[in-house]
């Protein structure tokens, strides 16, 4: 990625003076994904707000012609820095970290490694901070709000300690508690306004979840659910549009289920404002959300349908396939086409599951939404959810149940998330620290570049029942190890409740 292929206005200009620490703030992808990432804009900003930090970003394509990292502002080698701030939200750029820092002239190991210091954090990194404990100086177990002050503490002092949200893993694995921001009431309405990204500017209207899918590890570590008050995203949604006369996106795990979220598509139809609406929760929609959201002039309506009935219903989400007909019946009525998330590989999924997500998609059809759009997913289970102790699906089961749905499902268009990175993601995502022996061997995230390690057995993590203490029991959540196993318990009473003729597929 070079400056001049993209415009960026909103950039803080500061020049690197003596004494400054030198910050380099690490997107572990492209610039498009990462310029995409709110967090990343507030960290920018959090971090230059500093006047004694100098501050540059990274992004796996800023690289010169040998593949060494270089900060976007000026060039500036990734070695050059004191610190290196890392917000990573998916396993496979755990690779992409072990590669940046190996091709800029750094010490991947922090036992080996005085300089510079290696901070890294985000969803994955709270879940299950153990596969990147050999690479980390301090891990971020929680949200930003909640640790900012004591991490720039310890960048101004140099003197690392742990805390609340705070992990040092060179101290060996010890009770952390995941640290929570208390409200969402403050807003930073600053963003680099860029070309390059693929989404548009984004608004944080909640976080956190009410619900409790078996399978969203998101909700499950961001408990208890807040949600930001209706005055405070009307102030955003204003100084956004004034600052940067483009699409905002609305970003929320349920965004549906804020208690204003229907005078928040009111305020936004009212005023004129071009807003785009995430996956909402079907169970929580209703006919006027859909009517409102197409005379926004948004063409996709994106719902989470996940399996059959049964199967959804034992997942956590308690709708009928009744009612997604219905929702199809309200976009055909408005003009909107339906993007469909489907999860299959699920443990307990039995062949009359399948066929009944099939014919979900045939009925569908038939209504004559404009398009269908479906997006298919073998399962990948996640540390701190009520799935983490069991076995994932192996790959040739996934890619039979996939391909069944592809040929007899009934849709336009369909994407597929391949088995095969399921499981390196899964691995990865449940294992500990002796992961690294495998992450050190990948060049890249290219499937051939996996398939070595493959072969030497790193996806035994995914595919093994697991054991209590599990590698990351050490990290204690809003929710109890306890109340997950219970959930876990009710989860495969139901799974196992099919009828006598359905065969269980695990």
């Amino acid at each position: 990625m070079k400056s001049t292929e993209v415009i960026e206005r909103g950039l803080v200009e500061k020049k690197f003076r003596k004494g400054m620490k030198r910050v380099a703030l690490f997107y572990p992808s492209n610039y498009a994904v990462g310029m995409s990432s709110l967090i990343f804009h507030r960290l920018y900003y959090l971090l230059n707000d500093i006047d004694d930090f100098y501050v540059e970003r990274f992004f796996m394509d800023s690289i010169d012609e040998y593949g060494v990292l270089k900060g976007v502002e000026r060039k500036t080698p990734l070695r050059n820095f004191d610190y290196i701030l890392i917000p990573v939200h998916y396993e496979l750029d755990y690779v992409n970290i072990v590669n940046g820092l190996k091709n800029s002239g750094i010490e991947v190991l922090s036992r080996n490694r005085r300089r510079p210091k290696v901070i890294v954090g985000g969803p994955v990194v709270t879940s299950n901070p153990e596969p990147l404990a050999e690479i980390a100086d301090i891990e971020i177990i929680g949200e930003l709000e909640a640790v900012w002050r004591k991490i720039i503490d310890i960048m101004t002092s140099d003197v690392i300690e742990a805390g609340l949200g705070i992990y040092v893993p060179a101290y060996g694995k010890y009770e952390v508690r995941v640290a929570h921001a208390e409200s969402l009431d403050s807003s930073d309405f600053r963003r680099i306004s860029t070309s390059g990204a693929k989404f548009d500017v984004v608004l944080e209207a909640m976080r956190g979840c009410p619900f409790s899918c078996m399978f969203c590890m998101e909700s499950f570590i961001s408990k208890p659910a807040r949600y930001k008050p209706f005055d405070k995203i009307k102030e955003e949604l204003y100084k956004l549009r004034e600052r940067y006369r483009s699409k905002i996106t609305l970003v929320g795990l349920t965004i549906n289920s804020h208690p204003d979220f229907r005078q928040i598509l009111s305020f936004i139809r009212e005023e004129g404002m071009k807003v785009s609406i995430p996956s909402l929760r079907a169970d929580l929609l209703r006919e006027e959300d859909i009517e409102i959201i197409s005379s926004l002039g948004q063409r996709n309506l994106t719902i989470a349908v996940e399996n059959s009935e049964r199967v959804r219903r034992a997942l956590g989400k308690e709708f009928s396939n009744d009612s997604i007909l219905n929702i199809a019946k309200y976009a055909k009525r408005y003009g909107l086409s339906l993007k469909i998330y489907l999860i299959t590989s699920i443990p307990g999924e039995s062949e009359e599951d399948i066929k009944e997500v099939i014919e979900l998609t045939r009925g569908i059809k038939k209504i004559g939404v404009r398009k269908i759009s479906l997006s298919l997913n073998p399962l990948v289970i996640k540390p701190a959810t009520p799935l983490q102790w069991l076995p994932m699906n192996d790959y040739n089961t996934s890619l039979r149940k996939i391909m069944r749905i592809k040929s007899e499902a009934s849709y336009d268009e369909i994407s597929i998330y391949d088995p095969f990175y399921a499981l390196v993601q899964g691995s990865i995502s449940l294992s500990d620290r002796d992961i690294i022996r495998y992450l050190l061997r990948v060049p890249d995230t290219r499937k051939s570049s996996f398939r070595a390690v493959a072969k030497d057995g790193m996806l035994s993590y995914a595919l093994s029942k697991k054991e209590d203490p599990l590698p990351w029991s050490h990290i204690k959540g809003y929710v109890d190890e306890e109340s997950l196993r219970k959930m876990l318990h009710d989860f495969l009473e139901k799974m196992h409740n099919a009828s006598a003729s359905s065969k269980i597929i695990f």
